[in-house]
């Protein structure tokens, strides 16, 4: 390789889930983001005895991890009782909705593409930089 490295607009980082700022969503739910340039993800953190509030839907396919403890998936007409450490693929426009299962305390999380602006918020502790446009849309012009 030759030449200069080239420049970069964002850092090698390592973010300690367990000390990142949460928003609390509803209590014994809260969760946090980071994000990259074509994903995002919530980092979700469930308390014991948690309910959910109910179903929702979004055009985003969703990988949803579960790291720690025990979640019940209802997705679509299925129900899926997931156990750390394992994922589950929930695709866009699937209603959808989990919640804690035993005592212990759930780390999920989920991985969205493309990006949600809706969470970008979640992310703004990151401090990232954004691709201009156009080199976004260069390279997916340029991609196989």
């Amino acid at each position: 390789m030759s030449g200069a490295a080239p420049t970069r607009r964002n850092r090698a980082a390592v973010y300690k889930l367990d000390e990142m700022p949460l928003e609390t969503v509803r209590p014994g739910f809260a969760r946090t983001g980071l994000r990259a340039d074509d994903c995002i993800t919530t980092v979700n953190w469930f308390e014991p005895g948690y309910r959910s509030t109910g179903r929702h839907s979004h055009p985003f396919d969703q990988l949803s991890y579960v790291l720690t403890g025990r979640l019940r998936f209802w997705v679509d007409d299925e129900v899926f009782d997931i156990t750390a450490p394992s994922m589950l693929y929930i695709p866009g426009d699937a209603l959808h909705g989990a919640e804690p299962l035993g005592e212990e305390r759930v780390l999920n999380v989920d991985v969205f593409a493309p990006v949600r602006a809706d969470y970008l918020p979640l992310c703004a502790h990151q401090h990232f930089v954004e691709r201009p446009s156009d080199e976004t849309k260069a390279q997916k012009e340029e991609a196989p």
